[in-house]
């Protein structure tokens, strides 16, 4: 997961050098003896990429999570559909990682309870040194934002309303520690019975290309009755940065 979210930034990064030096001013190119004018000739939509935080609302009792840690990196292409002349429809798609740092020295698995149902349960872990403990989520999602330009011809103030649903696609846990002076990491894939879906609402505000955003997720992070425990599945809560990169 890291070296995916180093792929992530330097992407990102490399995105915005072409943004600022390619469309830094107006576009005029002849080609085939036509001039274009705008950035929107060239690439009919945009690139964005979101840096955040995560929470839980309501979180699973044992969940007691660090905020610098649980990061919630995405990375997303928004077609461009002008509605008038203020405002914009921009559905896309999106890869996206959210991270749950543990606070607590514990982790999750998954397996029967006494009872013989299958659950997620918690545990404490018991190494000389527990150096980091997460859960991360990667989904797959579908955007759908409605933006507001109150003057399109002016670098100005940009707002944003929308949602957006998603599939996980995979789910882990990943452990660092140290035992009798060594060093280990343990990394398990599964489901986790993470929620099949995902959705909730978005909203954003910006100035140019660089807005804040925050996002509430309308169902839980786990499936309802999954956890062993007398507890809620956890509402996720993430609110960031966003960079339009095109």
């Amino acid at each position: 997961m890291k070296h995916f979210s180093i792929y992530l930034i330097f992407l990102f990064l490399v995105s915005s050098y072409f943004s600022v030096s390619v469309f830094a001013q107006d576009m005029k190119i002849d080609k085939d003896k036509n001039i274009i004018h705008t950035r929107d000739e060239i690439i009919p939509g945009y690139f964005i990429f979101d840096l955040g935080i995560n929470t839980l609302q309501n979180a699973p009792t044992p969940m007691d999570l660090k905020l610098l840690g649980s990061w919630s990196v995405n990375l997303s292409y928004l077609g461009n559909v002008d509605l008038s002349k203020n405002f914009k429809f921009l559905p896309g798609v999106s890869l996206a990682v959210d991270n749950y740092m543990f606070k607590d020295e514990i982790s999750l698995f998954r397996a029967d309870n006494i009872l013989g149902e299958e659950k997620i349960q918690f545990y404490e872990l018991e190494y000389d040194e527990v150096r980091k403990s997460k859960f991360s989520v990667t989904y797959i999602d579908i955007p759908l934002e409605l933006h507001y330009i109150p003057n399109p011809t002016k670098k100005g103030l940009r707002f944003a309303l929308g949602g957006k649903v998603g599939l996980p696609v995979s789910a882990a846990t990943k452990i660092r520690y140290k035992e009798n002076g060594a060093s280990y990491i343990d990394k398990t894939k599964n489901n986790f019975f993470v929620s099949q879906l995902r959705y909730g609402a978005l909203a954003r505000i910006g100035y140019g290309s660089f807005y804040l955003f925050g996002y509430y997720g309308f169902n839980s992070l786990f499936q309802q009755n999954k956890l062993d425990c007398n507890c809620n599945g956890g509402t996720p809560i993430t609110i960031g940065v966003t960079l339009f990169a095109f």
